[in-house]
């Protein structure tokens, strides 16, 4: 039974569904943050509300995590208790892949386009593949994956030359790169914290110590949430069950494989992000800068992930 729910984890058609269907969640944050702001009364200025808001959706994210790891069983038979050992390391994932990187996102975002963000998020993937190597014997920077790592860089590069879209700010673009490389420190911590641990363990334990350290941190500097009419809680309710899905979901995939086979699919949160922005924020996402930038990254996708008879064991996606 073990060596069947191991397999699944590791096939060549699980690995990348599950990540592009977390991917694809993840990319409807952007617009909807945006969304929340505007639902939530929150000024742009205002980062004690900002750090609130980003704090209740992941206290509501690690609850229902974790809620669903006490309803299910595992097919490991690890336990859901949160034991001693476990609270240093999972406090350690929560500073990167919650605290960290979700303090930086908030307050950043407010300055930058649904678009602009979204597509920064791929800074997380290159970071994630090409430092894996330095933390994991195991894994290695190939010359494919190096060349995908180029190009999506220069997807950012030609993202940069676009003036329409403003310049470069260091309370905007650079906050929310920033946060993308305190997420991909997250990637390579959680790959090392998860094995011998339930997914929905590591995942909500982590997003509900990170949530509720934002969410202190927000109110007693002032910050307050002044719904606008009962969508704005729907919309929180909805970005919390969203995190905490594709957490665990990411956090399985993480500890079963190679992180920079995993941490590839953050290429993908562009892509959505963007078309996303476009749907709900109507942005003009057809711009020359945008679709070339989107074009060299999924170009980066494919480079890393393409793989001569890449099926079945052999796919590289084990550990």
């Amino acid at each position: 039974m073990k060596t069947k729910s191991k397999d699944l984890k590791t096939s060549a058609i699980f690995v990348p569904l599950i990540a592009i269907f977390c991917t694809l969640l993840w990319g409807t944050a952007f617009p909807a943050i945006k969304i929340g702001y505007v639902l939530f009364a929150v000024a742009s200025e205002d980062i004690p509300a900002k750090l609130l808001f980003a704090g209740l959706r992941f206290m509501i994210a690690g609850l229902i995590v974790l809620e669903i790891g006490a309803l299910r069983p595992d097919p490991d038979g690890l336990p859901i208790r949160l034991r001693k050992k476990d609270i240093a390391p999972i406090a350690l994932l929560s500073l990167f892949q919650t605290f960290m990187q979700y303090f930086l996102l908030y307050i950043g975002i407010g300055g930058v386009s649904g678009t602009r963000s979204a597509l920064y998020t791929s800074v997380a993937a290159f970071a994630s593949v090409l430092a894996a190597p330095l933390f994991f014997k195991s894994e290695k920077i190939t010359m494919k994956a190096l060349g995908g790592c180029i190009l999506g860089i220069a997807g950012l590069a030609v993202l940069l030359t676009d003036s329409d879209a403003g310049g470069f700010t260091l309370t905007g673009d650079l906050l929310v790169i920033l946060s993308n490389m305190s997420g991909a420190a997250g990637n390579i911590v959680s790959k090392k914290i998860s094995d011998h641990r339930r997914p929905e363990l590591v995942s909500g334990w982590q997003l509900l110590m990170g949530g509720t350290a934002l969410t202190v941190i927000g109110f007693l500097f002032g910050g307050r949430l002044n719904a606008q009419d009962y969508t704005a809680w729907l919309l929180l309710l909805y970005l919390g069950a969203m995190a905490g899905i594709a957490f665990m979901l990411w956090t399985m995939l993480l500890r079963n494989n190679p992180v920079g086979r995993v941490a590839v699919f953050n290429f993908l949160i562009p892509i959505f992000g963007t078309m996303w922005s476009g749907i709900f924020l109507f942005e003009n996402i057809f711009t020359l800068q945008n679709i070339l930038s989107l074009l060299l990254v999924s170009m980066g996708i494919f480079i890393v992930n393409f793989r001569k008879g890449f099926r079945g064991q052999d796919s590289g996606f084990r550990s």
